[in-house]
C-alpha cells in the first residue's frame, strides 16, 4: 500500500516538479555513486537511464507500493548499474596481440573434462522445474537479454529477473543436497 507521502512525491515527480525531482535524484545518486560499482566515468548516462526507467514505471503505474518509494527507486538504480556492467563485460574490447593462442584441438583430458561438464550441466538442468530450464536456456544458451525474455513471456523485466534469481536458488539448494 502506497503511503500518502509516496503518492504525492510520485505525482510531483511525474509532473516534473523540480523539488520532487531533486529528492528522487539524490536517492538515485547515492545508489549509483557507490564505490563498488566503479562507474564514475559513465555516471551521467546511468543517472539519465535510471530517471527514464523510473519515469516510465511511475507514469505507467508499475509501482504498486509493496515497498517504500525510496526502496523502489534504489532498486531500479542498482539494476541499471548491474545491467550496465553486464553489457560492459559482454562488449569489452580485446587486444588480439596480447592473447596467447592455444591449439584449437583439445587434448584427450580437455575433451573428457568438457564432456563431463556437459553431462553434469544436463543432469542439473534435468532436476530443475520446466520453467527454470526454459529460462536458463534463454539466458545462458541462447544469450537472450532480460528485456527480450520479458517480451516473449509477456511479463515485466523485473519478473524475469526475480524468476531467474529464484531458479538459481533452487539450483543452489539442489547442489547442496546432491553433494552430500
Amino acid at each position: 500500500m502506497k503511503s500518502k507521502q509516496d503518492e504525492s512525491l510520485i505525482r510531483e515527480y511525474v509532473s516534473g516538479r523540480p523539488q520532487a525531482y531533486q529528492e528522487v535524484h539524490r536517492w538515485i545518486e547515492k545508489a549509483v555513486d557507490s564505490r563498488h560499482w566503479g562507474l564514475y566515468q559513465h555516471r551521467e548516462d546511468i543517472l539519465q537511464d535510471v530517471h527514464q526507467r523510473l519515469f516510465s514505471n511511475l507514469s505507467g503505474g508499475r509501482f504498486h507500493g509493496k515497498s517504500a518509494l525510496r526502496t523502489y527507486v534504489v532498486q531500479i538504480a542498482k539494476y541499471t548499474c548491474i545491467e550496465f556492467l553486464r553489457k560492459k563485460i559482454r562488449y569489452q574490447s580485446v587486444d588480439l596481440d596480447s592473447i596467447d593462442l592455444v591449439d584449437a584441438n583439445p587434448g584427450p583430458e580437455q575433451a573428457v573434462a568438457a564432456s563431463e561438464r556437459r553431462e553434469r550441466a544436463a543432469e542439473l538442468l534435468a532436476h530443475l522445474p520446466e520453467g527454470c530450464r526454459q529460462l536458463f536456456e534463454m539466458i545462458f544458451d541462447d544469450k537472450v537479454p532480460y528485456q527480450e525474455i520479458s517480451r516473449r513471456l509477456g511479463v515485466a523485466e523485473g519478473t524475469v529477473k526475480s524468476r531467474a534469481w529464484r531458479c538459481r536458488e533452487v539450483l543452489k539448494k539442489w547442489l547442496g543436497t546432491s553433494r552430500s
